[in-house]
């Protein structure tokens, strides 16, 4: 039987506009999207279910389940539909949450949003995770503040939240790359340094004045490489990356966004060693883009790059400090590479081909429990 899901998004922009439209063309279930654009997160988690709501009531036909994702406060959407959707088995999914989520130094945490995705979860029949370490990152947040002071959580609930919960990764289109690949050419490295890419956002979160320093310092060492800067730049761009361009000049190949994602995809597959210094990284999908199209990763031994990376390359791939950062990159760009086609395979894992079908099978269950 195909079943007929609701899917809310207030937020439909970057990798939550790719999940949410990857999993209406590739599950074998009928995916109907209702979503705003993207625009300022705090103004799409405070306004985003009253603005939902009414579009939600309006809509023709039965739905067999919902799926919310954290950027939705579930809670007071519920109750705005709930003559419609009282008895519609619904799954809260988490991209990210606004416990962990990276705050830039010396403002607190606003209880507020990090609320909204605890009682979001609490009210769901079943809650979802990205990843498995974002599943335990969430749980342990939650059990933190619970210990403390004042705290506003009930233990009994951040119990059911946990048996409640699972792990469905995002689906990562990347068939586009397949058909970019430049059959027949010579091997990346070869006639020329090695080009490292940065394929994140510019933002404090991600760290480029970490990432920018390691690159200044072995450029002084004399290590040869180009640097490819891509990725968003966002509204806050960390000014890290304009002191590396300064200091490589000729050396940066590209600097800011690609026009299209051909250009992307194309640079992906000439570029050599993808980074990462980020402060956080729930799931990972310009990783798992960048491993597929041959990179050898360098990034954190730690958030979810364990899992993306196979275990037996983690002392070749994964840094603890800016020291170990350094020298990991001083040994890839120097040569030494190893486990292309592990990681390629790696990546593989989160192609929709191999995703959807648990998608597919977490909604029949998830319907089954309105029988």
């Amino acid at each position: 039987m195909t079943l007929r899901v609701l899917f809310i998004e207030p937020f439909y922009g970057g990798s939550h506009r790719a999940f949410a439209d990857g999993l209406r063309d590739h599950s074998r279930h009928e995916i109907v999207l209702l979503t705003l654009p993207e625009a300022e997160w705090r103004r799409r988690m405070r306004r985003g279910a009253q603005e939902l709501a009414p579009a939600a009531l309006a809509l023709d036909g039965h739905f067999d389940a919902i799926v919310a994702t954290d950027m939705l406060d579930l809670t007071t959407f519920l109750a705005l539909t709930r003559r419609r959707f009282a008895h519609t088995p619904v799954l809260f999914y988490l991209h990210e949450n606004q416990f962990t989520y990276p705050r830039i130094r010396g403002t607190k945490l606003n209880s507020w949003f990090g609320a909204m995705n605890y009682l979001s979860a609490a009210a769901a029949d079943r809650v979802a995770f990205n990843s498995d370490y974002h599943r335990t990152d969430f749980l342990t947040a939650l059990r933190t503040l619970d210990a403390g002071p004042n705290n506003w959580l009930l233990p009994s609930q951040v119990d059911l939240i946990e048996a409640q919960s699972s792990v469905l990764p995002i689906g990562v289109e990347l068939g586009w790359l397949d058909e970019l690949h430049p059959e027949g050419s010579e091997p990346k490295h070869e006639n020329r340094d090695p080009l490292v890419v940065w394929n994140a956002r510019w933002e404090f979160d991600k760290a480029p004045d970490v990432f920018a320093r390691a690159l200044i310092r072995l450029h002084a060492e004399g290590v040869a490489f180009d640097v490819a800067i891509a990725g968003d730049p966002g509204p806050n761009p960390h000014p890290a990356m304009h002191e590396l361009r300064a200091a490589l000049g000729e050396r940066v190949l590209q600097f800011g966004l690609l026009p299209t994602r051909s250009d992307y995809g194309r640079l992906l597959w000439r570029s050599d060693v993808v980074v990462s210094t980020a402060r956080h990284e729930f799931f990972g999908v310009g990783m798992v883009e960048a491993l597929y199209a041959d990179c050898f990763p360098v990034a954190p031994a730690a958030h979810n790059y364990p899992a993306l990376v196979p275990s037996g390359l983690h002392t070749s791939c994964l840094w603890h400090d800016e020291d170990e950062l350094a020298e990991l990159l001083r040994v890839a760009l120097r040569g030494n590479r190893p486990g292309a086609e592990e990681l390629r395979a790696s990546a593989a894992r989160f192609a929709w081909d191999v995703v959807a079908p648990r998608w597919d099978r977490a909604l029949e269950a998830l319907a089954a429990r309105e029988q």
